[in-house]
């Protein structure tokens, strides 16, 4: 406490050292006002009413609106005019006051900052009014908000119902929610660790620490991915352990093959429920199967134990029906497993053959009477027999080479044209075919009928003769001449004539350029009507108007198969130039000195006119447009 010049005594209210940083100040009140206090006993200071003056003081409503994590807004009513002040803290001894409002209001709010989360305070309310009275209300308490800590695990696959551990300035558990979404709530200031968990998935980071000053933490996310397991095991003893197929089944289905030691494993499993099943032919296995169950670590010693036994012959590849020539031999094969020693037993259309006692059977040299016959083979051992598939054996009669029985004929055709040529021939199938043309192959013509492209009478007297061959031989037929007659050629016009551009009283040249059988008549036209006389390839117009100028010519060329109508080009006349005429000349002028002179000159004739001002005779440098203003003038 302090005296002041002023005869103030101020007192230090508030902790700078608590977590309310900042909410401490004096509080003043006038040496006079002391003395009055001391007079009545301090009988003002009570909770809620103040009976030091003639007007009590009285507090009402005393609540908390809002709190966060770090500030909390209180409210109460006084029945006159006062100033507001809180005093707070930890304990019901408060230990913090807020600086005093001075305003004077019935409706105080007040609102106590720089809290720590999650904490519960204590806390008085006081007012003065301006004629000194006191009321406090006090043993009231509110509790911040606490912090929080919030991420996503993904893919929710793993991350949905994962569990996460919260460990370090406070503890708690949560579990993430379908879309792998946690939060913990509630947190006070300080170091946390968070640790997510789920059966089956490992996550990266396993774990992640986190400190809370104030505000909450949010994006504490986590990857996770699959935990994949073994199931590994040995059989014994190896005469049946060794080849042995070992099954798996259950949340996850795949087959094995134990190694020569018989030990086995499979690799890359789910967390789940199993079944081991091992097989192998000729023998049992003890016990016949083991479940397992797999979720945090790899297994392993599933072990089995084999025992032979006798078993009975099992066809594991058929023989297949073959196809031969008579003459050569078919063979035909089984295979089968079980306990040795098997015999074998081929039949054929059902009736043992002698001395076929072995996995393959191959016939004698083949007949034609032999298609159709079919072949099967027993096979049996101490246990018991199997019966193969019934199998049907083919023989075809001996390839027989081409023979041509009809030749190709000589062909007539006219130019245009195309010409067909035909054989026909006989023997083993399949039959090829190649076409030649003077003795040349032609390119895929490889069938028993060879149409030429469009002739013309340059193949006229040409050969065409066709080889047949087989997988046995070949012949050759007799070669055809095909004759090519000429026929008529309506007109083509190769080049078109084009369009023309000419000065009046010039003359214009247009020119055709046609094929087709001769002789070949021309016609030309002016915007559709013949002109008398101009029948030859080329014409030339009379000397030109300009009304000629947009006149279209064209030329029909006709022989006596047809005709062919050119494409209409067009004739341009322009009008003959001429010279400039100058029809206004360039006036005299009088200015004052300083002033400008303008000059003009009118002229007609062909454009473009060109113009160039003189001074004296000589150019001036620019001066080339219709008119020239001078510089300013002197004297």
């Amino acid at each position: 406490m302090r005296i002041n010049k002023r005869g103030l005594v101020c007192s230090l209210v508030g902790n700078k050292h608590s977590q309310l940083s900042g909410l401490f100040g004096y509080v003043c009140v006038w040496l006079p006002v002391l003395a009055m206090l001391g007079l009545n006993g301090c009988a003002g200071v009570v909770s809620g009413t103040s009976t030091g003056g003639p007007s009590p003081l009285n507090i009402t409503n005393v609540q908390v609106l809002s709190a966060t994590t770090s500030t909390c807004q209180i409210a109460w009513t006084t029945d006159v005019p006062a100033d507001s002040a809180v005093d707070f803290g930890t304990s019901t001894t408060y230990g913090s006051s807020t600086i005093v409002d001075p305003t004077m209001v019935t409706n105080h709010v007040v609102t106590v900052s720089s809290l720590a989360p999650a904490a519960t305070y204590y806390y008085q309310v006081r007012s003065t009014d301006s004629k000194s009275n006191h009321g406090q209300s006090g043993g009231h308490n509110f509790k911040t908000n606490g912090l929080g800590i919030s991420g996503t695990i993904s893919p929710a696959t793993g991350g949905g119902g994962a569990t996460l551990t919260l460990t370090g300035a406070g503890t708690g558990t949560v579990n993430a929610d379908s879309a792998g979404n946690f939060t913990f709530s509630g947190l006070l200031n300080g170091t946390y660790s968070v640790t997510p968990t789920h059966a089956g998935y490992l996550f990266n980071p396993s774990n992640q620490n986190v400190t809370l000053n104030g505000s909450n933490a949010t994006g504490v996310n986590f990857t996770d991915a699959a935990q994949t397991f073994s199931i590994s095991g040995t059989i014994t003893p190896i005469a049946g352990a060794s080849g042995a197929s070992v099954t798996l089944s259950g949340t996850a289905s795949t087959t094995t093959t134990a190694n020569a030691s018989g030990a086995y494993t499979f690799i890359g499993l789910l967390g789940g429920s199993y079944t081991v099943t091992p097989t192998n032919a000729g023998y049992t296995f003890s016990p016949p199967s083991q479940s397992v169950s797999v979720s945090t670590t790899n297994i392993t010693g599933v072990n089995f134990t084999d025992n032979s036994v006798a078993v009975a012959p099992t066809i594991s590849a058929q023989p297949v029906s073959q196809t031969v020539t008579a003459g050569q031999t078919a063979s035909f094969t089984v295979m089968a497993t079980g306990t040795a020693p098997l015999s074998y037993q081929w039949q054929k259309n059902g009736v043992n053959i002698a001395g076929a006692t072995a996995a393959s059977y191959t016939t004698p040299a083949t007949v034609t009477s032999d298609g159709g016959s079919t072949f099967g083979v027993v096979v049996s051992n101490s246990v018991g027999s199997v019966t193969g598939a019934v199998v049907t054996l083919t023989v075809n009669a001996a390839p027989v080479a081409p023979t041509i029985t009809t030749q190709p004929a000589n062909q007539t055709v006219t130019a245009g044209q195309t010409a067909v040529f035909t054989v026909v021939a006989t023997g083993t199938a399949p039959l090829n075919y190649q076409w030649q043309k003077n003795s040349v192959n032609i390119a895929g013509a490889t069938a028993a009928s060879y149409t030429t492209p469009v002739t013309t009478t340059v193949d006229s007297g040409s050969t065409f003769r066709v080889v047949v061959n087989n997988s046995v031989g070949s012949a050759t037929s007799a070669a055809a001449t095909l004759t090519v007659n000429a026929v008529p050629v309506a007109p083509t016009i190769t080049t078109q004539p084009a369009n023309q551009t000419v000065t009046a009283g010039q003359t214009a040249a247009f020119t055709v350029m046609a094929t087709g059988t001769a002789p070949l008549n021309y016609q030309w036209q002016k915007n559709g009507i013949n002109i008398a006389g101009a029948t030859a390839a080329s014409y030339i117009t009379p000397a030109t108007v300009t009304s000629d100028s947009g006149s279209t010519f064209g030329v029909v060329v006709r022989n006596s198969v047809g005709s062919v109508t050119s494409a209409a080009v067009t004739l341009t006349v322009n009008a003959a130039p001429v010279a400039p005429t100058i029809t206004t000349q360039p006036a005299n002028q009088t200015v004052t000195a300083g002033q400008t002179a303008a000059f003009t000159v009118v002229a007609t004739g062909t454009a473009p006119l060109s113009y160039q001002w003189q001074k004296n005779s000589v150019n001036i440098a620019g001066a080339t447009a219709a008119s020239y203003t001078t510089p300013a003038t002197t004297m």
